[in-house]
């Protein structure tokens, strides 16, 4: 085939606000119809004090309707088919396109600010109208079911277990755990093996962070320097506690992390801290249950999600990290991602590289981690997908 099979890692879908009602169970719209105008307001708010109400105004101008692929899949599929994804990985949303679900189960999905219950019921309303648009065309749609994990273990079982049997391809837990048990705690080990059985893999997303107050400033250097940190602090908990030991099927993704000059530092770093120096012979975690290194559980274990890589000469990065670990992504609807240059974007980033390695990134290692219709997914990448020829173009430059 003279085209590349693109399989996006990050999409961002969601309702608008208002909507979720039809789908919250109905002892809930009580509560919902009174947090609805907060929250929305709320959101208004925080994206002013992002610094992004002036660029979103002009973005969202600039763009029109192609936003509202958030949650019509018309307009969704004309956007993929223009950048030439087949298929794509679709998260929930934050603030970015206020469109949201209720009650905190959003991108940041934080343990504090929230009632349990009520994350939980906005969860299940989303993942419920995921279910709903991924049906649509299953071939192209890889949900992610909410999973606000750190409450209750057996609504968790519940709950991955209903998106399992209707479709969904994965699941998205907190990253933040904040007054809750980390991911190395053994509790955990039946969500574990339920993942490992279902082969759904678990997604960690950028987002999460603690409870800035954002009325001060230096919030948001502080922020875009701390957010990786936050998002893959279960990477360390669960190879440190011996998840990947205990598990060895285990697929875990982090996605939009700066994975390009973030991951290696971390792979280089946890291998440092599980040797015997002598000066961290006394620190020796005598509980924990490995026998490789941590780099090598993550080449078995882990998948990075890297959302719109940059234009600079990083391709070494890549090779550290591992190409059969990296997985592309667009980030649409979000500003910050590639639509609508997304072509130009993919050149950039990867041209020059040999042919076999851009396929895995673009796709194949995707093929790897979901359960999708291969053929399908051909069918369709011979169709929109991005002619192989543009990124000899670049090479030859």
């Amino acid at each position: 085939m003279d085209r590349y099979l693109v399989i996006s890692s990050d999409g961002h879908v969601g309702l608008p606000p208002e909507r979720y009602r039809t789908y919250l169970e109905s002892q809930y719209h009580a509560a919902f119809d009174e947090a609805i105008e907060r929250e929305i307001r709320m959101r208004e708010e925080h994206e002013k004090r992002f610094l992004i109400d002036d660029f979103n105004t002009k973005w969202r101008a600039r763009v029109g309707d192609g936003l509202e692929g958030a949650w019509d899949g018309t307009i969704r599929n004309r956007v993929l088919d223009q950048d030439g994804v087949a298929a794509e990985v679709l998260f929930p949303d934050g603030i970015t396109e206020r469109n949201a679900p209720p009650f905190g189960a959003d991108i940041g999905l934080k343990p504090f600010g929230t009632r349990p219950e009520l994350q939980w019921a906005g969860a299940r309303a989303h993942n419920r109208w995921l279910a709903e648009f991924c049906i649509e065309d299953p071939a192209r749609r890889i949900g992610l079911a909410v999973i606000p994990a750190l409450y209750d273990l057996d609504e968790t079982l519940k709950e991955i277990r209903w998106a399992h049997e209707h479709g969904l391809k994965g699941v998205f837990f907190p990253s933040i755990t904040d007054g809750y048990d980390m991911y190395n705690h053994t509790k955990y080990y039946p969500v574990w093996d339920l993942l490992q059985q279902t082969k759904m893999p678990l997604h960690f997303h950028s987002g999460g962070a603690p409870a800035y107050d954002t009325t001060q400033p230096g919030w948001i250097g502080t922020y875009l320097c701390e957010f990786a940190f936050w998002m893959t602090r279960p990477l360390w908990s669960m190879t440190f506690g011996g998840v990947f030991e205990e598990y060895p099927q285990l697929k875990v993704l982090f996605t939009e992390a700066g994975g390009e000059f973030w991951f290696p530092w971390v792979m280089q770093l946890m291998d440092i801290r599980a040797s015997a120096k002598h000066t961290s012979g006394k620190l020796g975690d005598y509980n924990a249950n490995m026998t490789m290194k941590p780099s090598d559980y993550f080449a078995r274990n882990v998948w990075v999600g890297c959302s719109a890589l940059p234009d600079e000469e990083t391709t070494e990065s890549y090779y550290q990290i591992g190409i059969d670990r990296i997985l592309w992504g667009t980030d649409y609807p979000h500003p910050e991602g590639t639509w609508p240059s997304t072509l130009e974007k993919m050149v950039l980033s990867l041209g020059g590289l040999p042919e076999a390695d851009i396929q895995k990134m673009l796709g194949g290692n995707a093929l790897d981690v979901y359960d999708v219709d291969h053929d399908a997914l051909a069918e369709i990448a011979a169709r929109i997908g991005p002619a192989k020829s543009h990124f000899y173009k670049q090479a030859a430059e």
